[in-house]
C-alpha cells in the first residue's frame, strides 16, 4: 500500500484496507486523516466507522485541485497538531496529495523557503511534481506563509 514515514510522527500512504486500519493501532499511531473526497474511485464510505472502531482518531479533510485552499492547509495542521506529537497516517488514494498537505505543514511549521521545501520533497518523494494540478498552490501558499519567503 505506499506507505512513506515522513518524521517520527507523519506517515503518507494511499488508501488503507480495513486490515491496515486494523494494524495502524498495534503498530503506535493514534490518528488517521483522509484527505479523499466522497466519489472517487474506491472511496471507503464507513472509513471513519472504522478507523475509530480501531481505537483510532479520524479526520475527514477533502482537498481536490478545486478546492484546496488555506481553509484546508489549516485544518490540516490543526488536525496533526491536535493528536500532540503522536503518530498519524496521512492517506489519499495514492499517497500524492497526503504527501504534498504533508510537506505544505513541515514547510510552514519549520519556516522553509519555497527552494527548501521543494529541495526536503524531492529527498523525501514527496515534492509536487512541475506538472502537478497542486503545484501552483503550493508554491503561493509558502511564499505567503513561510517566514522565510517574508
Amino acid at each position: 500500500m505506499n506507505e512513506k514515514k515522513i518524521s517520527d510522527g507523519i506517515t503518507v500512504a494511499g488508501q488503507p484496507t480495513p486490515e491496515d486500519i486494523q494494524n495502524y493501532h498495534t503498530q503506535g499511531f493514534r490518528t488517521i486523516v483522509n484527505l479523499r473526497n466522497q466519489g472517487e474511485e474506491s472511496y471507503v464510505a464507513d472509513e471513519e466507522r472504522l478507523v475509530e472502531g480501531a481505537g483510532l482518531n479520524y479526520a475527514a479533510i477533502p482537498i481536490s485541485p478545486q478546492t484546496l485552499d488555506d481553509i484546508s492547509v489549516f485544518r490540516f495542521s490543526q488536525a496533526l497538531a491536535s493528536v500532540g506529537g503522536q503518530p498519524a497516517i496521512v492517506h489519499c488514494q495514492g499517497g500524492g496529495r497526503a504527501g504534498i498537505m504533508t510537506l505544505l505543514h513541515l514547510a510552514i511549521e519549520g519556516g522553509w523557503s519555497l527552494q527548501h521545501a521543494l529541495e526536503e520533497g524531492e529527498k523525501l518523494g514527496i515534492a509536487p511534481a512541475a506538472d502537478s494540478p497542486y503545484r501552483a498552490f503550493f508554491e503561493d501558499y509558502i511564499k505567503r506563509h513561510s517566514p522565510a519567503e517574508r
